[in-house]
């Protein structure tokens, strides 16, 4: 799929229809290739005499070659974006899945010449379409004709998106706490088991979280080097995203004391109850040992045991071992031990 825009005199991008490489022309600022087809890379290598990346290579490319400028003066740029797994259905709602904690990360490639900001990804974000959507209503400050505005746009769109994440995860955690803690709730409904499970993925969207906070800081640092850009009327916006950068890596550390907290707290209920039927375990063999021996001994054959002889012997040594069974048990209530 490939989607352009161009800027208009109000400050907004709208979308040009695209239906060929002739419709690709130099006044489009921002060019969005969405898992393109052989096809449509052709043509935005006839229209703007632009190679593009294979997917397959995002993937695949060394953190050293992730930002860097090339010998034309054109700015490459390669960053990790998280999502949550969601549906987009045909009427532009969005449908997320069963499974909120699903997230993925995948490596969107921007390619910023002086004239138009060219982007490759693999499917569609989140982020992009709220920016797209902010830039339509001409919400940003910023003039688009400048296709670095873009760019900035995009990150801080991605930035928004993680903040997003962190605060879902948070909220999660807190009615987490509350199960776990709440020793009624936790009795009644809750699976420790499937607790480790829930914890497990937050810590996992966790740590994709923390990549892409660490990936988008080195993008912000290339940026403000003074080559990146070429000018400092960006300084400003860049400073702004490092220090927003730098916010959510404290919560997301904030974040990560909690999950493993949690993560401590379940396994030591795990293990409680685990010794607790341990204990049961041993404390019924106690029970019965006293009736068992009372037993065992009137059972030899031999004639000198009292109450071994006559109609009064069974009842007798009935009541022996049901005495011997219920003074134990009263012992270890009285302890409770059970």
């Amino acid at each position: 799929m490939l989607e352009a825009f161009y800027a208009t005199d109000r400050g907004s991008l709208e979308d040009e229809t695209i239906n060929g490489g002739f419709d690709l022309h130099p006044e489009l600022v921002w060019i969005d290739l969405i898992a393109p087809t052989h096809e449509e890379q052709e043509w935005v290598l006839e229209a703007y005499d632009q190679n593009l990346p294979t997917l397959k290579s995002l993937e695949d490319i060394s953190s050293s070659a992730r930002f860097y400028r090339d010998d034309e003066g054109i700015l490459h740029i390669s960053t990790y974006f998280l999502t949550k797994n969601k549906n987009f259905q045909a009427d532009g709602e969005i449908e997320e899945f069963e499974n909120m904690l699903a997230a993925t990360i995948q490596t969107v490639a921007f390619i910023l010449t002086k004239d138009r900001l060219i982007t490759l990804r693999g499917e569609k974000l989140v982020s992009f379409r709220a920016f797209r959507a902010r830039a339509r209503r001409n919400d940003y400050d910023m003039d688009f004709k400048d296709p670095v505005w873009i760019l900035l746009g995009l990150l801080e769109a991605k930035l928004d998106e993680l903040a997003d994440i962190l605060e879902d995860i948070h909220k999660d955690l807190e009615k987490y706490s509350t199960e776990v803690l709440n020793n009624h709730h936790r009795e009644q409904i809750l699976d420790l088991d499937d607790m480790i499970t829930r914890l497990a993925h937050q810590e996992d969207m966790h740590g994709k979280a923390q990549l892409c906070l660490i990936d988008l800081r080195r993008v912000l640092t290339f940026l403000s080097r003074p080559r990146a850009l070429g000018s400092h009327i960006y300084d400003a916006d860049i400073r702004e995203l490092n220090e927003d950068v730098r916010s959510l890596v404290e919560h997301n550390a904030f974040l990560f004391q909690k999950i493993r907290f949690l993560m401590d707290t379940t396994s030591g209920f795990i293990n409680t109850e685990q010794s607790d039927t341990i204990k049961r375990f041993s404390i019924l063999p106690s029970m019965l040992a006293p009736p068992m021996l009372i037993a065992s001994v009137y059972g030899m054959n031999t004639d000198v045991l009292p109450f071994a002889h006559g109609t009064m012997s069974f009842i007798v040594v009935s009541i022996l071992i049901v005495l011997f069974f219920i003074g134990p048990m009263i012992y270890f209530r009285w302890k409770k031990w059970i």
